[in-house]
């Protein structure tokens, strides 16, 4: 990968690319984690549902940034120890797609590892690699360079259709594509967020339909899979992110990712919730319904399975 304006080499050790050998995961690494900003927090479906835009009118490409409030930074669930391994094995077998760490992002990482309070590592792990095995979130560190923030390190266990190795060193707005909207709606704005940042943590969510529920997912569909209307319910998942983000050091943020993924039927559990989805699914425009991977002969099955 070509390097961009203002990036130093990859994490480097006497002047050679560091080979740092995968670290099996250990009791230490995957015990609970006490979270700076609140306790540590659960959100199982019954909860982060309810926090899904919803409204068919929104437009799907917007910040829709909120404060944090008294909620934890970062989750922890049931799924937490199934993830962790999730992650030490894709840092085995695929380190390459899952893991970018520069030798300049040290220092912030090893703050960001000190946030979240991970456990001492074997000599030699980057610290963003060591933050990465305590947390179920994503990490992914930006940085501020004259032309704007910029992603710098990264571990990235759980991509929805997008692959690591091509958005490190670029512009946030290049990290989003391809995304239609995304640069002229809120480029501007999303740099203008980025430098107010403080520790204290926004969030927001993402959501997607899928039929997949790999956590690994860096390729694009060459088309989505059409569930019939008898089995919605039990085949269609809606894939979350939970994203937050805030101030590491100076001119250094992190922007956390953290997948939440329910199948219909564990998430519409009370005519309300139903009610609510439907009304998504049967007014969003086509155009809005695509970038939510909502097809429109996907649609008809949805329509006909839930009413």
């Amino acid at each position: 990968m070509d390097h961009w304006p203002g990036h130093r080499p990859r994490w480097r050790w006497h002047g050679e690319v560091q080979r740092i050998a995968p670290h099996p995961a250990t009791p230490t690494q995957i015990r609970s984690v006490m979270y700076e900003i609140g306790t540590p927090g659960s959100l199982e479906a019954s909860d982060w549902f309810d926090e899904l835009a919803l409204d068919p009118e929104a437009h799907p490409v917007a910040m829709g940034t909120r404060a944090l409030g008294d909620r934890p930074w970062l989750v922890a669930d049931g799924h937490r120890d199934h993830e962790l391994a999730i992650k030490n094995e894709l840092l085995a077998s695929r380190r390459d797609q899952v893991l970018y760490a520069t030798e300049h992002s040290v220092e912030a990482a090893t703050e960001l590892a000190r946030l979240v309070d991970a456990p001492a590592a074997p000599a030699g792990m980057h610290p963003i690699e060591r933050a990465a095995r305590s947390v179920q979130e994503d990490l992914c560190l930006l940085q501020r360079l004259p032309t704007g923030w910029h992603l710098d390190a990264s571990c990235l266990c759980a991509p929805t259709r997008w692959h690591l190795q091509e958005k490190v060193g670029q512009h946030i707005a290049v990290v989003h594509g391809p995304v239609r909207g995304y640069d002229e709606r809120i480029t501007t704005k999303v740099d203008q967020l980025f430098d107010r940042l403080t520790d204290r943590p926004v969030w927001r969510r993402n959501w997607f339909l899928m039929t997949d529920t790999t956590l690994f997912q860096p390729d694009r569909a060459e088309h989505e899979t059409l569930i019939p209307s008898g089995q919605v319910l039990d085949d269609i998942y809606i894939r979350s992110e939970r994203q937050t983000l805030r101030r590491v050091i100076d001119d250094w943020i992190v922007f956390t990712i953290r997948v939440q993924q329910e199948s219909l039927r564990q998430l519409l559990t009370t005519d309300a919730r139903r009610l609510k989805f439907v009304d998504w699914v049967a007014n969003v425009s086509p155009d809005f319904g695509v970038r939510r991977h909502l097809t429109d002969p996907q649609r008809a099955e949805l329509l006909a399975g839930l009413t």
